[in-house]
């Protein structure tokens, strides 16, 4: 028993374990504090959760003012979604080992891939697969495209087909405006990657956008020429893992 210095007994300090209750409540409260800054909510809301914090832990503080979220807008977080990194497709696949592929298949000649925010794109040039001002594809262009197809089904969930062409105007009775023809040309492709490969078994689509995105200037014949292609975009798979909060 411990004595003060005039002879009389000495109170006793708190029991030894209110310092681990004491740091145990101090992190539960910084918990809550954290989810709080990743929380959307309202003035009645956040007085109700102070509220409960006091009550749970005997916490006395005062709130003054208005609390406000400071956006609205959700931010996305995915684990694999960080940016500048390679999109990785179905079975693993990147855009280097894409590229690969088509060297050792000998296409590398003819077609070009390109990581876009979507996923990896397949480019075509239009000289490939039709002549001038026609939505018929060349019979050398067949075995290429079924080749396309056969990779789309491995590497790809989803492709999206698209046609483009440069900024000088068409008019004919097939075609009145570059979106009909650009929308032709990727029905055509479209059409033979189901008949030649096993392209329906995954989900397609087309889309027609005449010059509205080009990849390289219209002022020059090989500009021209770069913009006049077929995509096959292999759409990133969505993250699972993706989720919402806000700010």
């Amino acid at each position: 028993m411990d004595f003060d210095d005039d002879g009389e007994e000495a109170d006793e300090g708190a029991p030894a374990w209110m310092a681990t209750f004491s740091d145990m409540a101090t992190l539960l409260l910084t918990f809550f504090v954290l989810l709080l800054s990743f929380a959307n909510m309202d003035v009645t809301q956040f007085r109700t959760l102070m509220g409960s914090v006091r009550e749970a832990f005997g916490v006395q503080f005062e709130t003054q003012g208005d609390f406000m979220a400071r956006s609205n807008n959700p931010i996305e977080i995915s684990p694999g979604g960080v940016p500048g990194a390679p999109t990785v497709l179905q079975n693993g696949a990147t855009l280097a080992m894409i590229r690969q592929r088509l060297r050792e298949e000998g296409l590398d000649r003819v077609v070009e891939a390109e990581d876009t925010p979507r996923g990896v794109a397949l480019r075509v040039r239009d000289a490939v697969l039709f002549e001038s001002g026609s939505d018929v594809l060349l019979e050398e262009a067949r075995p290429l495209l079924a080749q396309l197809g056969e990779m789309a089904v491995e590497l790809a969930q989803e492709v999206s087909v698209e046609g483009h062409t440069d900024n000088r105007p068409i008019h004919t009775a097939r075609f009145p405006s570059n979106w009909e023809l650009s929308a032709a040309r990727a029905t055509a492709v479209l059409r033979h990657l189901n008949l030649e490969s096993d392209a329906h078994t995954i989900q397609m689509s087309i889309a027609g956008y005449a010059d509205t995105h080009p990849i390289s200037d219209n002022d020059t014949p090989a500009g021209r020429a770069a913009n006049r292609r077929v995509e096959l975009i292999f759409i990133r798979p969505p993250d699972e893992d993706t989720v919402e909060v806000s700010p």
